[in-house]
């Protein structure tokens, strides 16, 4: 008999095999994307009270098998859960009650939904994947033909049955009825293996992959190596098509663009192929139940947008008769296969859109590839409703708060600087995706890194040249679709009195600080215009524009010429709902990470014109206003929120962020 220290190194090893194993299994997206796949391992552990217990430790809801680790794995008590299935019945809401109280610590993880099937099976290790390879195959009409072809006696076949209880008993009765089956193919939804150890399960796993994988590969390489190249401007299609998406609510747009893609999207059958339901329903949570097919040669935006929607709502509606009330979904495509373009994913947040888009992707390659395995059949639309619009999904979604940004995406000039990053936290922190435009894209990605956020991207631009501007407005489109925050915000300073001023010194300020607020409104106003959406403009501009200071003649001057292009902007683009405001900070000195460049620029004569030594400036403004504190980057960021979430019916206004300068008062 084993002692409570050999047990418990004993669950430690179980446990180590499998987080290895399970992070093998996850790193080839052919067969696990974005938190797929299920793997769990059975031992024994000494609890509190000193009795031995038998466990099984299944991946946690939200963890991703290519990066979990230990904490991942909550461990629950076997015996208890193996207990339930002697039920007749047990809806999906008691289901989870039921496992949630068998935790050893109720403060883990909660269990995958699989994990009854994995705790009825009675083998040790037990691995789940969607691979594409396995749903090629089961997709088809003749998929259960094929299935007994390639595997034979080594794998059970099942119809499929939604994940849950009725599903964990039918899988533990079939492997009953069949005890040397290697494992179990569920038709349209993936592939359980198991064994006594981690490694051999794994291997049995990827060993059937390869066995669907070889049916095809042919096909798959010839599909993969295909070469078009694209043939469509991102800015003339995504920021209309962006637009139309999403109902009140906008959607972070990204865009595929591999040749072998946009070659899958060019052949005469693409469409038929193509707009067909997911590779499983666990897909349909991410890319619902269709894509969506835009031809720009053959259709309007308007037209393909309204007749899926009115598609889906059609859908939705014969759902809710059948399965009972449903709260609704935005009724918006995901995926849009765009001929000469790529494939365009959307979501409500960046990552959401990427990981549409990596499924979207595989989906593609797999009909393609797969497409002389016989005539492709997904679900029925009922079946795809049912997961789509699962209770326990819809009960997660309820929990969900929306940020007040989420779904938008703001621009921002000047990005590497000091303000630049404080405006890049909040809009961030508010849900908002942001592309960081400066000259120097390597100060740019560093902010990026330092924000830590999905949804910051660094592009190079000059501000003074209007057509390295287009160039990156094409990069965020591709990116992104488009943008509804546009935030000019590039400035530099130069500190002399005017008869001593130089020509050429005054004229950089002037061309980056005024007549590049002027290009990037030129370039940024048709993407907010064709999207149809309003959208917020708010210049960055300065306490000095109201009450300028001697020897600092072209910075506020440039300003002053900046905040009147603002003025102008918002009586223009009224109609547009367009939004056009600035904010006017004073004395943003930055912080560590990022001082401001301004400051270090122009502090040295400023400080001097003062009598005070560079050091002693900071003090010196905090002491200067009304309020006596520091401005900092993010107080400029908070001003910016305010006007970009466009909460009050405001344009063409000016809100100081001074602390209180009384010679800056508006008035």
């Amino acid at each position: 008999m084993k002692t409570r220290p050999e047990i418990m190194e004993c669950a430690e090893q179980t446990l180590q095999e499998r987080v290895r194993t399970s992070r093998l299994l996850g790193s080839d997206p052919s067969l696990v994307l974005h938190g797929g796949g299920n793997t769990s391992a059975k031992g024994r552990i000494v609890d509190v009270s000193g009795q031995t217990i038998d466990v099984i430790w299944v991946k946690g809801s939200g963890w991703d098998l290519a990066t979990i680790e230990e904490a991942g794995f909550p461990a629950l008590d076997l015996e208890q859960l193996r207990k339930l299935r002697t039920l007749d019945d047990l809806s999906d809401e008691e289901m989870v009650r039921c496992v949630r109280r068998c935790m050893i610590d109720p403060s883990g993880p909660s269990p995958s939904i699989e994990t009854l099937l994995h705790a009825f099976l009675p083998h040790r290790f037990i691995d789940h994947s969607h691979a594409d390879a396995i749903l090629a195959i089961s997709n088809r009409v003749n998929g259960h033909e094929l299935c007994q072809e390639i595997f034979g006696n080594r794998v059970v076949a099942l119809p499929f049955i939604m994940p849950g209880f009725p599903l964990s008993k039918a899988v533990a009765d079939a492997v009953d009825e069949n005890p040397d089956v290697e494992g179990v193919f569920l038709h349209k939804h993936g592939l359980f293996t198991f064994a006594e150890t981690g490694e051999e399960s794994l291997h049995r796993h990827l060993e059937l992959v390869n066995l669907a994988g070889s049916y095809f590969k042919n096909d798959y390489r010839k599909v993969m190596e295909a070469v078009v190249e694209p043939t469509r401007s991102p800015s003339s299609i995504l920021p209309a098509l962006r637009g139309r998406l999403g109902g009140k609510h906008m959607l972070v747009l990204e865009t595929r663009q591999w040749p072998w893609l946009v070659a899958a999207l060019a052949r005469s059958d693409a469409e038929e192929l193509l707009i067909s339901p997911p590779l499983t329903p666990d897909h349909t949570i991410r890319t619902k139940s269709l894509p969506c097919w835009f031809d720009p040669d053959k259709q309007s935006i308007g037209d393909v947008i309204d007749r899926y929607v009115q598609t889906y709502e059609d859908y939705y509606k014969r759902g809710c008769a059948a399965r009972g009330a449903r709260t609704a979904l935005d009724p918006s495509p995901r995926v849009i296969l765009v001929p000469g373009l790529g494939l365009v994913a959307a979501g409500t947040t960046k990552k959401a859109a990427r990981i549409a888009g990596d499924i979207g992707e595989h989906t593609v390659l797999t009909k393609v590839a797969g497409a002389n395995l016989g005539t492709y059949q997904g679900l029925p639309d009922l079946d795809l409703f049912d997961m789509e619009y699962w209770t326990l999904e819809q009960a997660k979604l309820a929990k969900q708060a929306r940020k007040p940004l989420e779904g938008q995406v703001a621009v921002l000039t000047g990005g590497a600087g000091a303000i630049g990053e404080g405006i890049a936290k909040v809009l961030t922190d508010a849900g908002a995706s942001v592309v960081l435009l400066d000259i120097r894209k390597h100060e740019a990605e560093i902010v990026a890194d330092r924000l830590g956020v999905e949804g910051v991207l660094a592009v190079e631009a000059d501000v003074t040249d209007e057509s390295s501007l287009k160039k990156a407005v094409e990069q965020i489109c591709l990116q992104f679709g488009g943008f509804d925050i546009l935030i000019p915000n590039a400035g530099i300073a130069h500190s002399a009195p005017i008869d001593e001023h130089d020509v050429g010194a005054f004229r950089r300020v002037v061309e980056i600080n005024q007549i590049g607020v002027f290009l990037t409104l030129k370039v940024g106003i048709p993407i907010l215009k064709n999207q149809g959406r309003g959208g917020s403009i708010v210049i960055v501009s300065s306490k000095n524009v109201l009450a300028p200071g001697a020897a600092f003649s072209s910075y506020s001057a440039s300003k002053a010429g900046a905040q009147q292009l603002g003025k102008v902007a918002a009586m223009e683009l009224a109609d547009d709902k367009i939004h056009v405001n600035m904010v006017c900070p004073d004395a943003v000195f930055g912080h560590h990470d990022n001082p401001s460049g301004l400051w270090n620029e122009v502090g040295p004569q400023r400080a001097a014109s003062r009598g005070l030594k560079v050091d002693e400036l900071e003090e010196f403004y905090r002491h200067r206003n009304l309020l006596k504190t520091t401005i900092s980057a993010e107080d400029v960021g908070r001003a910016v929120l305010f006007f970009a979430s466009r909460s009050t019916p405001t344009t063409g206004a000016l809100l100081p962020v001074d602390g209180g300068v009384p010679a800056g008062f508006p008035r």
